[in-house]
């Protein structure tokens, strides 16, 4: 836990942090902006609300004080814009920069002003800029004019005051003092909107300050203070800016919220975590949660720009739709950019940020479209993605009132028969969708979701689990219907098409995945000998996150996978929990020949026999006669000696994680990467057995680490690097076919034994939180690869399945371990 004041890394949600704020994050863009202010460049930093334009201005100002540059910053919104003259607005500006320069006790400005009434206010401006600043103050200038926007909302043109900006820079040739002089403007605008005679803009020779959001490298003293909440602040942060995309106010209420929160955060889970905290505290009801005020901010600007606004919502409509759209600066485009909605990013707009996609979605626009421009749709009209948001919001509605059997005859009616449906609405949307598809795999998406918006309303009812196999069901009797008898409408034969495509897809063969899971019967059975390995994915919730979710799987499915997979994994460790001191009771009594230690070469003859299936069945010993059954599928002598090495100690008095925590602390002082990798071939080679390390595997090991990452090898190691090497080393060490290098994970299985094989891939895990979703995917791709080969063919694969299970549930899981401890001979 971190021991410094939570003062100090109190987050500020809004408004401009002070120049000391500890939560400040230096960007590429301060760099930029300093480094021009002190060139003496024209600078502009034109953004959306709320990324950090006036906190930009207060750090630049700090630094260009230090190097000995006068400074001073016109706020326009404290001067005004309704019912102000030019006089009044120009007078204004130059009161502010004598303040602002220490120049009030030298010059009565009232005075001054008024001996030049012969002159506009512009010339005295410039008069006063000239005579009065560049004279009075022998050092550097920089003057911010800050919240330029303010002067569009002026009843009178500011064009002049642009055009003396630029004549300011055009004088350097002739007056050298000029040199001395820098100007910065910071806004909501676009160029265009600030000036009309583009013939006397400044822009044209002025450089633009890009202010993007967040990234992870920069974002390191948000981390500190969230060290206090976690033992794991960047994988909390990671998230954060994964929901926030880096957007400034968003990450700093974000990380507030998650300080205020009381729930804790476990370790491994972060992501999981804050997505339940954009959900509850930002997504859910979000007008009423929006204090600082920031969606509404969004939408206000978005749906009051008058004429402008029907294109604004039909261009990013298009967005929704496409994901990105080229970038331009037409005045649409410009203006979406400011709104804070969407971002460019490499010559492509797309939203922002997962939460605004989450809030401003496709319904929502349809809605204010519809609101703006209420006219009936043409009954065959080219399709929208508003067609499919309207099936999900139908099907998301009847989920809610009807039976799971009322809901597979709506299914059937809508995709199966394809006509005849009662809601003509749903219906008609359904055929718009079909008849201008140009994309299979588009439809396979569309279906894959509605079928999900079923299953995530029924896997939370034990009572209805085998709806979703009568879902597959009907999916099928709709495939063997379509290759049987082809209906006479051209737009329903398509369907029918479609949805027999659909069960060919790799979509659906997911949604095949999860019978077992959740079909799921904790009273656990031996699988039969050629029950496919498939069908035991239910017993090992580390791999439902990617052998259960594709890459571009929609919010339904990733919710309802990850609601199935804290259920089992609870359930599962409830059970392992309750049998363990049971297990040690019985060791305890037993007589300890019984306790042989199995042979470390279990799997000896796996690559020269891979039928050889070892003994993992439960087993009920003669000596100990047990009451409770094994939630596992290994013997009890497995289990126990699984148990003692995962939760024991292996080196010396020291356990796997008192290994991890003392290689950890060392590391702090470790000079460069390069050390570390050194330090840590060593860290690993010391589980491996001597014999087989000096046979091959140490010199393998020790090459693959020399070549890894090689452009660091010289920087200072962090969190990052650490979690990279891991994430690599997963790579290295477990594979599959057709990788060339599968057979090296059967090697250290056949030499090293499967518990050793898992203590050592334990041992990487445990040097940094971030990486244990690396290690779960390596086995996923396993998993995948063997999935459809029977349970006795690959006996190893399971066996190493549940060694690995143990490993992570007792040291990241919730299993009380102190009291195993205790108890282990």
């Amino acid at each position: 836990m971190n021991s410094e004041p939570s003062s100090a890394y109190d987050y500020q949600v809004g408004g401009c942090l002070p120049q000391d704020c500890q939560t400040y994050v230096k960007r590429q863009a301060d760099l930029d902006f300093y480094q021009g202010m002190m060139a003496g460049e024209f600078c502009y930093v034109l953004n959306s609300r709320q990324m950090g334009k006036s906190s930009l201005r207060v750090q630049t100002m700090q630094r260009l004080r230090l190097e000995g540059v006068a400074c001073a910053v016109v706020d326009l919104t404290s001067i005004g814009c309704r019912d102000i003259t030019p006089q009044q607005w120009y007078a204004s500006i130059i009161g502010t920069l004598a303040d602002g320069f220490h120049l009030s006790d030298k010059i009565d400005i009232v005075s001054w002003w008024r001996e030049r009434e012969i002159f506009s206010p512009v010339q005295r401006l410039d008069e006063f800029i000239g005579k009065v600043l560049l004279k009075e103050i022998p050092q550097n200038l920089a003057i911010f004019v800050d919240e330029i926007d303010s002067v569009k909302r002026l009843n009178f043109p500011v064009d002049d005051f642009f055009a003396l900006i630029k004549s300011c820079y055009n004088k350097r040739a002739d007056r050298p003092e000029y040199r001395r002089l820098a100007f910065a403007l910071l806004g909501v605008a676009t160029p265009s909107e600030l000036i009309q005679d583009a013939n006397r803009t400044p822009f044209d020779i002025g450089r633009a300050i890009d202010l993007t959001g967040f990234q992870l490298h920069e974002s390191l003293p948000l981390a500190k203070g969230l060290a206090r909440k976690t033992s794991n602040p960047l994988a909390v942060l990671k998230a954060i800016l994964d929901w926030t995309g880096g957007k400034p106010f968003l990450v700093q209420k974000l990380c507030k919220l998650a300080m205020g929160e009381n729930s804790p955060i476990r370790e491994g889970r972060e992501a999981e975590w804050v997505e339940e905290l954009v959900r509850t505290r930002i997504v859910e009801n979000w007008e009423s949660q929006d204090e600082p005020e920031h969606l509404r901010t969004i939408r206000e600007r978005l749906l009051h720009r008058n004429a402008s606004t029907v294109k604004l919502l039909k261009l990013y409509q298009q967005i929704l739709e496409r994901r990105e759209i080229p970038a331009d600066d037409t005045p649409e485009k410009m203006e979406l950019r400011l709104s804070g909605l969407v971002v460019k990013h490499q010559g492509k707009l797309k939203v922002y940020n997962q939460i605004y996609q989450l809030i401003f979605n496709q319904s929502w626009v349809h809605q204010e479209l519809e609101k703006l421009q209420p006219q009936p749709d043409p009954p065959m009209r080219e399709p929208t993605n508003s067609d499919e948001q309207l099936l999900y919001d139908h099907l998301l509605e009847l989920s809610k009132r009807k039976s799971p059997r009322e809901l597979l005859e709506r299914f059937n009616k809508l995709f199966i028969d394809g006509m005849g449906y009662p809601e003509s609405e749903v219906e008609a949307a359904l055929y718009r969708i079909i008849a201008f598809l140009n994309q299979e795999s588009k439809f396979n998406y569309f279906l894959n979701r509605c079928c999900y918006i079923l299953i995530n309303r029924w896997q939370a009812n034990p009572k209805y689990k085998d709806a979703v196999a009568d879902l597959v069901a009907l999916l099928e009797h709709g495939a063997s219907r379509y290759k049987q008898k082809a209906s006479p409408s051209r737009v329903v034969r398509r369907l029918q098409e479609l949805v027999y495509l659909f069960t060919q897809s790799d979509e659906y063969q997911i949604l095949k995945r999860l019978l077992p899971v959740v079909e799921i019967n904790y009273n656990l059975h031996t699988p039969e000998a050629n029950q496919p390995l498939s069908q035991l994915i239910y017993r090992y919730p580390y791999l439902y996150s990617h052998y259960l979710l594709p890459e571009d799987s929609s919010y339904e499915h990733r919710q309802m996978i990850r609601q199935i997979q804290e259920k089992n994994r609870q359930q599962f460790e409830n059970k392992l929990s309750e049998y363990i001191p049971h297990l040690l009771k019985r060791v305890q009594q037993a007589p300890k020949t019984n306790l042989h230690k199995p042979r470390s070469n279990t799997f000896g003859d796996i690559i020269l026999n891979p039928s050889y299936q070892p003994e993992i069945v439960i087993s009920k010993s003669a000596d100990l006669k047990q009451s409770l059954p094994n939630p596992t599928l290994l013997t009890d002598e497995e289990l126990y000696f699984a148990i003692r090495e995962f939760v024991g100690k292996v080196e010396q008095t020291y356990t796997y994680q008192d290994l991890a925590n003392i290689f950890l602390s060392r590391h702090t002082i470790t000079r460069t990467y390069r050390d570390f990798k050194a330090d840590l071939y060593q860290y690993l080679i010391a589980s491996v057995d001597a014999k087989y390390g000096k046979h091959q595997f140490n010199q393998r090991l020790y090459n693959f680490l020399k070549n890894t990452l090689t452009e660091n090898d010289n920087k200072k190691i962090d969190e990052l690097l650490i979690m990279r090497t891991c994430s690599q080393l997963f790579n290295f060490l477990v594979t599959s076919p057709p990788d060339p290098d599968y057979l090296y994970f059967f090697d250290m299985l056949n030499n090293l034994g499967t518990i050793k094989t898992v203590g050592l891939l334990l041992k990487i895990a445990l040097l940094s939180g971030k990486v244990k979703p690396h290690l779960e995917k390596r086995f996923s791709i396993l998993f995948s690869y063997y999935e459809t080969q029977a349970f006795k063919e690959i006996g190893w694969l399971v066996h190493s399945l549940e060694n690995l299970n143990i490993a992570l549930l007792t040291n990241f899981g919730t299993v009380d371990i102190s009291s195993i401890k205790k108890n282990i001979i």
